[in-house]
């Protein structure tokens, strides 16, 4: 089993301290998201610094031309001679429009002609072509006619993970992609009973083997010898994403519609602090791995067969930062216990 992590932004020697933190603990690789900025430079810091590999986890898919993914992927994989993975999402529909200012369209299509798109610049690096064929999707329409491609001669393939939440992601993995990034907020029965079996569904539609399909699974874990402490912690994470409005019918299937709803509403004008009272334990416990270090480590074991690499993350919402590292502390020693 392979085991990534997070790696938090920062100054350049924050990263690198933190980038060789996790190498030294055993980790296989670190893993920048996008939220207020793109990915791209604490990844190349940590590529330079160490010898782990590094994803983009997630880059948000919509939010920049594709090729200007393409060719940002391309560098990294050049400056890390290899090591990185090109983690791609389709992000909220709010966000995208809202932070981005960017129109939500179709995201199964669209991110369907992004990885197209990626694919075929990345083919054109390695191939060291003088041209890249032009692209004429539904989606995106792009020319390079007049470009130049002057690309490096090291360029390697380039593995794809798509991040998904619902089953039609999960689905066009199979079909599409090298791998699938699993969402932090997945159910166990989530993951068994409806993921992994689209991830299957669109291998069969591809004619391929989903095991050729790298499954990496985002978990978030609060660890506490006081099982309700830990389901407690738990909440911050749950309140932001059933926030989300796009998120309901995830949530609702499991049982929590109303109280997703009742939080979408408190989130228009309340921090994730504030809507802890509306997030039940229960709900805290079906959507993270709560528990003591023993329960927490008897779900991973459960997990792991169905997956080729984990991220173990502590609660991140509403968590103070020195309980975010101790919790960051318990899982290392859940992971990397002889």
């Amino acid at each position: 089993m392979e085991f990534w992590a997070p790696l938090p932004k920062g100054t350049a020697k924050e990263i690198v301290d933190n980038a060789k933190r996790l190498e030294a603990k055993g980790y296989t690789g670190a893993i920048v998201n996008q939220v207020y900025g793109p990915p791209w430079a604490a990844l190349a810091v940590a590529a330079a610094n160490t010898s782990l590999r590094i994803e983009s986890g997630i880059a948000m898919g919509f939010v920049r031309s594709p090729f200007e993914t393409a060719c940002a992927a391309i560098e990294l994989d050049e400056l890390s001679e290899g090591r990185f993975v090109l983690g791609l999402g389709t992000a909220p529909q709010t966000w995208n429009e809202k932070f981005y200012g960017e129109k939500f369209s179709p995201p199964i299509g669209r991110m369907r002609e992004l990885i197209q798109v990626v694919r075929q610049v990345n083919e054109a690096a390695i191939t060291q072509s003088t041209t890249i064929t032009p692209f004429d999707g539904e989606h995106y329409s792009l020319a390079f006619e007049s470009l130049v491609p002057t690309f490096s001669p090291k360029a390697t393939r380039i593995p794809v993970w798509v991040a998904a939440l619902r089953e039609r992601l999960c689905e066009l993995a199979g079909e599409t992609a090298d791998g699938l990034i699993g969402h932090p907020i997945w159910s166990r029965e989530w993951t068994f009973d409806y993921a992994l079996k689209a991830l299957s569904k669109g291998a069969r539609l591809a004619n391929r083997e989903s095991s050729e399909i790298h499954v990496q699974l985002w978990l978030t874990a609060s660890i506490d010898t006081n099982r309700r402490q830990a389901a407690m912690r738990a909440r911050g994470n749950v309140a932001f994403y059933a926030g989300i409005p796009s998120y309901h019918s995830y949530f609702d299937q499991h049982g929590f519609g109303d109280i997703a709803k009742s939080l979408v509403e408190a989130r228009r004008e309340k921090t994730v602090q504030d809507c802890l009272h509306l997030v039940p334990l229960e709900m805290a416990e079906t959507f993270a791995l709560c528990g003591t270090a023993d329960d927490v480590g008897q779900a991973l074991q459960e997990l792991g067969p169905r997956a080729d690499s984990m991220c173990v993350k502590p609660p991140t919402w509403a968590v103070d930062s020195n309980d975010m590292a101790t919790q960051r502390q318990l899982i290392d020693k859940i992971l990397f216990t002889d």
